[in-house]
This record gives C-alpha cells, structure tokens and sequence, in this order.
C-alpha cells in the first residue's frame, strides 16, 4: 500500500530543482495507474511563461502615469493661472492711457447781461449754451511704483510661476511612484496567484489518487479528509488571489492610462537581483532630500514670494507720486472765456504728490496677514522635514529586511529543497507517509514564493527610497 501511495505522490507532486525523479515501479493489480512526471521543473517553466520580451516594466508605467493623472494636467492649468496673473502685473507698468467722448445736454439758463455796449447801445450779454461735446485723452504714470512696488510684485509673480511649475512635477513624481508601486504589487500579486493556483491544482491531482485508493481500502479516512481539507483551503486562497490580482491589474491601467482592452504583461524579469549601493546615513540622506525633493524647493519658493510681496506693500505707507497729463479738444471748451460754439483744444499736465491714511492702516494688516502665511509655509516645510527623514528611514529598514530576507529565503529555499529530496527518498523506501511528502512540497512551493517576494521587496524599497530622497525628481535648473 505504502509503495503504490509513493508511486502516485511522485507523479502528481512537482519536483524540486535539483532533485531526479526516482523510477516508477510497475502497477501493482488493482491500483490506480499514475500519470507520467513532468520532465522538466513546471514552477521556473510558469514563471518564465508570466516575463514576456516586450512586457510592461516599471519604468513604462511610471512613464504613463505622468501623462494621463489628473493631478498632472490640474497643475498645468495652475501654471497657465500663474502666468496669467505674472503678465497681469507686468501690465501694471503700462502708463494708465484713457480716452472720453461725451456729448451733455444741458437745461435752458439766461444769458449773463453785463450791461450796454456803448457803440451799438445793444445789451452785452454772455449765453450759456445747451450743446456741449468734450474729447479728451489722459495719461497717468505712477512714478513712485516703478521703484517701490512693481518690481517686488513682479518678482513674486515669477516665483508664483515658478511654484505652480514645481508643483506639477511633483506631481508628475508622485503619478509615477505611485504606478511604480501598483506594478510591483501587481506582479505580486499575480505570483501570488500563480502558486495558489498550482497548490490547488497539487492537491486536487492528490485528492483525486487518494480517492482512488481509498475506495480500495488502501489509506484511512482520515488522510482523505485530511486532503479534501487542503482542497477547500486552496480554492479559498486561489479564489481571494485572483480577485486581489484583477484589482491590482484595474489599478495599475487606471495609474498607467492602458486601455481596458489592451492585454498587459510583465515585461521586467524580478527574479533577477539588482544592485544596491551602500546606503549613506539618515542625516545624509535627508539633507540630498532636501536639496533635491521639489516639495522643498516649492515651498521655499512660495516663502519667497510672500516676502516680495510683503515688502510691495511698504509703497503703500509712503506718499505717492504721480505724473499725469491730459488733452481736451471741446465745444465749448470750459477754459476758453466767453463760451462759443466751436471745438477749442487745451491741454494739462503736473505731477501729484499723495498719501492717503486708509492705505497705509490696510497695507500693514495686509503685511501682517501675508506674515502669517509665510509662517505656515514654513511650518509645512518643518513638516515636511520631519515626515520625509521618516519616509528615509522606513525606506533604509525596508532595504534592510528586503536584503536579509533574500538572505534567509535563499537558505530556506535550499533547506526545502532537501528536505522535498529527502521526503522523496524515504516514501520510496517506505518510511515516509504521503502527506509528509505533500507537506514537504508545500514548503518547497512557499520557499520559492517567499524568495521572489523578497526579490519585489526591495524592488518596492529602493523605490521608496529615491522617492523619499528625491532621486527620482528632475534636477535644479
């Protein structure tokens, strides 16, 4: 009984990397006849049929998620808000040019009588007309803004700008680590799938031989049970894992901008190792951050133009100086004594020194409020010091443990591989029972799913990483 149980659970079990398949006996009379052993290793054969040539890498669907966020294309039209209020102000240095033309009706009024002309002996008398045209053209220039406010309002525009277009590359890089991420975890999870698939299609193969010789009365109830048990627990986890991989497969073509229909594959080979280099210190890290992570240089720069604009409120405490000139071409022309019907050119043109009191009181709370929110920036930017030397280390530890559980996982492997050689040999010569050679192929199969997911963990690490150091944003101009 012993010997025809071996025989089934050598046919049905997938071997081991280095273990050779040992010979099948003949079938024994009334036994159920196994099927031939696969010739080759059918785990590497899966995996190697999951990595296709021209398959989606990570770099790719970083690639993508740049150019389809949302986020992206928000930002970009905060750029163009920004370079809309920049040439708003730069506008302002335009001298104020106006142009009027009016016609006024005006009530009937007796003509002024000055009294007699002495040559005609007729009333002098001065009319007051009802008809009344004006042209009039104006200039005003501003001087004393040209040099106490444009220039600070200009340069806080620009560094406006230059804030919108820092924050749309970040949030080009949060788009792409984000997509990054979705396709480790998306490969995990296929991998993950894969082995319960292989558990379950394992333990059916064994169910149904199992059955077989049960209903020959040549293994106990109890091992039947025992199987059928295994069975309900892999089409559980089989059925979870394809779910979490058709979910981790939507997130990643939404992330990606691939279209629904457009078949994906894994294009990047993670069972390959890659290199990581020495790791500096946290502290050093975290200072490359912050030379390099856009938030920084964002909020440093929106720091920077509330202090230009603080400092363009300072005009409004200070007198005013204006130039300004005016042309009137008008019927009549209000200067020209007596009045008379026809259009009369006169010109002005002075210089205007003010100060108004309401000005000043609003530029201080104004002053004080931009204050205000140049402290919370700075604030934010404490903030965001403290929140990325923890994102460096948590990221440093990850790389740590992803490396020594390479480590362990390469050992574990290598342990289970023995020891599925070993369950192999003492079923064959009968000291084993079936189910230790099940169990020692369920730990052969997890060894090499804990070895691949220590491969993705440092994947995911050393992605984490250079997000949190800044490695992955574009450089200083």
């Amino acid at each position: 009984m012993k010997r025809a149980l071996a025989v089934v659970l050598l046919a049905v079990c997938v071997p081991g990397a280095s273990v050779h398949a040992q010979p099948v006996p003949d079938p024994v009379p009334g036994q159920p006849t196994p099927p031939p052993a696969p010739a080759a290793d059918s785990f590497e054969a899966d995996l190697d049929a999951m990595v296709v040539a021209n398959g989606l890498t990570a770099d790719a669907a970083a690639k993508g998620a740049e150019k389809v966020s949302p986020t992206v294309t928000r930002r970009a039209a905060e750029i163009e808000a920004a370079i809309a209020q920049l040439e708003t102000v730069e506008l302002a240095r335009i001298p104020r040019v106006s142009i009027e033309a009016s016609y006024t009706r005006l009530s009937f009024i007796d003509p002024l009588t000055l009294g007699m002309n002495p040559a005609t002996g007729e009333p002098i008398q001065i009319p007051f007309l009802q008809n009344s045209y004006l042209g009039r053209a104006s200039v005003g220039i501003p001087l004393s803004d040209y040099l106490l406010r444009f220039p600070k309002l200009i340069d806080g525009a620009k560094l406006g700008v230059e804030a919108a277009r820092l924050s749309q590359q970040t949030g080009a890089v949060d788009a792409a680590h984000e997509a990054r991420i979705a396709y480790y975890e998306w490969i995990r999870a296929r991998l993950q799938t894969m082995v319960a698939n292989r558990q379950l299609t394992q333990v059916r193969a064994t169910l149904k031989q199992v059955k077989a010789l049960a209903d020959a009365q040549r293994v106990s109830k109890a091992d039947l049970l025992r199987v059928e048990s295994q069975e309900a627990q892999a089409e559980q986890v089989a059925d979870q894992l394809g779910q979490l991989t058709a979910l981790r497969e939507e997130q990643l073509r939404i992330l990606a901008g691939i279209d629904p229909s457009a078949e994906i594959a894994i294009g990047e080979d993670f069972r390959t190792d890659i290199a990581a280099d020495a790791q500096a210190s946290t502290d050093e890290l975290l200072t490359q951050a912050k030379a390099q992570r856009l938030e920084f240089r964002s909020i440093d720069t929106g720091i920077q133009a509330k202090e230009m604009q603080k400092r363009a409120e300072d005009a409004a405490k200070y007198p005013s100086l204006t130039a300004f000139a005016s042309a009137d071409y008008a019927n009549p022309n209000q200067r020209i004594f007596p009045q008379t019907e026809e259009f009369r050119f006169t010109w002005t043109a002075g210089v205007q020194l003010s100060w108004t009191l309401n000005d000043t009181l609003t530029a201080k709370q104004t002053q004080r409020r931009i204050t205000a929110e140049q402290k919370q920036l700075e604030a934010d930017r404490e903030n965001l010091a403290r929140g990325t030397r923890i994102q460096i280390l948590a990221a440093q530890q990850a790389v740590h443990v992803a490396r020594a559980s390479m480590a362990s996982s390469a050992k574990g492997l290598i342990a289970a591989e023995e020891a599925y050689r070993v369950r192999q040999a003492l079923l064959a010569a009968e000291r084993a029972t079936a189910l230790d050679l099940v169990d020692a192929e369920t730990e052969l199969t997890r060894a090499r799913s804990s070895a691949l997911n220590a491969r993705i963990d440092l994947r995911v690490a050393l992605a984490n990483l250079a997000y949190a150091t800044g490695a992955t944003s574009p450089k200083p101009r």
